[in-house]
């Protein structure tokens, strides 16, 4: 008997990160232009730095807003790509048991990471990516050595790291098996 604990969706808070650099980045320009239509006449150090901000404040808001720009069209981009390869069933599929499992503390701080049939995986609540990534300790899933799963993922590249993105979580059989018990 399999249960599935988990299947791809996409995750809409991925998206509402992204607007966190937006919002700053319109923060900064809306305060840069209002400083130029104001046209600050002053002399010496205050008309300094307020050219100074002004112009740091137009760095900045521009970096944001490409950063956001990046990243939205990254993470739908990636969604478009991992609903093809779903569609197309061109997915990893590995059954076995969670071993070398290392959870992930409450507070973050580490990744959580386990292996199965010599395949590893690593995710954490706090790194924005598509696919799997609640750990135990924020109702993952994935919870100890033993349990016997069947996960369907896809191997990302990344900066030339290879990452295995889960895309489907299903439990095989009735109870998971403890390890300590084996």
């Amino acid at each position: 008997m399999e249960t599935v604990l988990y299947e791809y969706t996409f995750d809409f808070a991925n998206i509402l990160l992204c607007f966190i650099p937006l919002v700053i980045g319109v923060v900064f320009l809306t305060n840069s232009i209002k400083q130029v239509r104001q046209k600050v006449k002053n002399k010496g150090w205050n008309g300094l730095v307020d050219s100074f901000f002004k112009y740091v404040g137009f760095v900045v808001g521009t970096l944001c807003i490409f950063l956001f720009l990046t990243i939205f069209v990254g993470v739908l981009l990636e969604h478009k790509d991992f609903v093809e390869l779903i569609d197309n069933n061109e997915v990893c599929v590995i059954e076995g048991y969670v071993e070398e499992y290392h959870p992930m503390p409450y507070e973050g701080h580490d990744t959580e990471h386990f292996e199965i049939g010599g395949v590893y995986f690593e995710y954490s609540d706090y790194i924005m990516v598509n696919g799997y990534n609640i750990s135990a300790s924020h109702g993952g899933v994935v919870t100890h050595n033993g349990q016997h799963l069947r996960i369907k993922y896809i191997q990302n590249e990344y900066d030339g790291v290879t990452n295995n993105v889960i895309i489907y979580i299903a439990q095989i059989g009735n109870e998971s098996v403890n390890n300590e018990s084996l």
